[in-house]
Parts: C-alpha cells; sequence; structure tokens
C-alpha cells in the first residue's frame, strides 16, 4: 500500500473530506499528524528501515507511577489492620503465641489491590499493554511488602514494648514471617495457577491460616517454647524458598514481556 493510498483509507475511516488539510481546527490538525506519521512508517518499512522504537519507562519510573495510583490503598489498609491488630494484642497475654493468628491480616489487606484486574476483568488488557502484566504485578508486590515490613516492625516493637522485654524477639521475628510467607506465597500461586475464583479461595485461605494459627496456639502451646525454635526456622527456610521462586519466576516473566498467571 503507497502513502497515497493509505491517505485515503484513513481519510474515509476517520470520515474526513478530501479538504482535511484546509481545516485549521485542532482536531483536523492531529488526524493530518497521524496520517503523516503512519504514512513515514509505511515508507520506512518499504524501504527496510525499521521505526525508530520510543525509550521504555524504567522500573522505578514506573514503580513511582504505580505508587501515585494505588499508594493510598496499600498504605492506608494496611495501616488500618496494624492499629486492628495492636489494640487487639495489647488485651492479650501470651503476645508471642498469638502473633501468628494475626499476620495473615496484612496479606489479606493486600489483596484488592494483587487481585484488582482480575475483580475488574481487566486482566486481558494489562496483557498487552508495554509494561505487562508481570511488571505490574511485581510493582504492587513490592510496595505492598515493604508497606508490609513497616507494619511487622512496628508490630515487633510494640509487642516488645507491651513485655517490656527483648529476650523473645528472635522468635517474634519468625512467628511473624512464617504465616506471612505461608499466605504471600500461596497467594502468588493462586494468582499464576487459578482461572477462575482465585479471589475467594485465597480469602478463604487467609481467613483459614489465622483460625489454624489460633488453633495450634489454644492446642500445641509448646509449638512456641524455646524448644521449638528449630521447627520455625526450618518452616521459615521452607516457605522462603517457594516465595522467592515466585518472586524469580516474576522478574523473568517481566525480562520476557510476558504475562504472569492466567487470564481471565
Amino acid at each position: 500500500m503507497g502513502g497515497k493510498e493509505l491517505k485515503r483509507y484513513l481519510q474515509q475511516s476517520l470520515r474526513q473530506g478530501p479538504g482535511l488539510e484546509k481545516k485549521p481546527d485542532g482536531n483536523g490538525a492531529r488526524m493530518k499528524e497521524t496520517i503523516n506519521l503512519c504514512t513515514e512508517i509505511m515508507r520506512e518499512q518499504k524501504l527496510g528501515q525499521k521505526p525508530q522504537e520510543e525509550p521504555r519507562t524504567g522500573f522505578i519510573q514506573y514503580l513511582s507511577d504505580i505508587f501515585r495510583f494505588e499508594g493510598i490503598s496499600i498504605l492506608g489498609l494496611q495501616a488500618l489492620v496494624l492499629f486492628t491488630v495492636c489494640l487487639k494484642i495489647s488485651t492479650i497475654e501470651d503476645i508471642p503465641q498469638y502473633i501468628p493468628v494475626f499476620m495473615p491480616l496484612f496479606v489479606l489487606a493486600a489483596m484488592p489491590v494483587m487481585f484488582r484486574c482480575q475483580y475488574y476483568g481487566m486482566s486481558e488488557l494489562e496483557a498487552v499493554t508495554r509494561a505487562s502484566g508481570s511488571q505490574i504485578l511485581l510493582a504492587k508486590l513490592v510496595l505492598a511488602g515493604a508497606a508490609n515490613l513497616v507494619c511487622i516492625t512496628v508490630l515487633i516493637s510494640f509487642g516488645v514494648h507491651l513485655q517490656d522485654s527483648c529476650r523473645e524477639i528472635g522468635r517474634m521475628i519468625l512467628y511473624c514471617l512464617v504465616p506471612y510467607l505461608v499466605c504471600m506465597a500461596s497467594m502468588l500461586r493462586l494468582i499464576r495457577l487459578r482461572r477462575k475464583e482465585n479471589i475467594q479461595i485465597c480469602t478463604v485461605l487467609v481467613l483459614g491460616s489465622c483460625l489454624c494459627w489460633g488453633v495450634l496456639a489454644k492446642t500445641m502451646p509448646w509449638l512456641y517454647e524455646a524448644s521449638a525454635f528449630g521447627i520455625w526456622i526450618v518452616a521459615f527456610l521452607f516457605f522462603a524458598v517457594f516465595f522467592i521462586k515466585e518472586i524469580c519466576f516474576i522478574i523473568t516473566t517481566r525480562k520476557e514481556g510476558k504475562i504472569y498467571g492466567i487470564i481471565n
């Protein structure tokens, strides 16, 4: 298709007459600019030249853009959960023993942002963007993870303050991280492997995890004694490996420009 034929085709598609160049209005000027650009691309392809590529947005800049749009949702929900958990922990005597019960709630607070595209049926649209769905998910995961890290630090500091002792700070860190990694790794696996109902399944899994840790605190108190410290370390390493593997997979798919998960 030559330049004149392409120009005529675009004019017909845009329902513009042959007097397009004579119209001084802004819309006509923009349409003429688009036609000229398409004509130039066709000419370059005819001559065997590659069109000039636009500079890609760096991940840091993209992360800043995601924070601008999703930052309030992420920080607001995390702050609300942190306030609720701290309020509840202040009324409990055995604080370290019951900390794992509340950790999945921080993952629950991150779910609205992580599953937003699935909820609104926008997975296919994200898949065809220049950033790719993997980069979008990775940026959200970085922001949610940073907010979770701050909340966990504040929660541990609050627990140490209530106990007025730093003797159990190492165990409290493990009690926070193990349930958190279990739920985060499970959520990422659901995003990647499940086609439908992944939001409902993840919600049930997170709330069921809270219930499970509460039952363990009641029925197996020996699990939270110093002698069981090795069990928590093994559990931490086990679930950390799964979580790191998922992160590496997201990074790999981001570099390849692929999506992470199944398009609903």
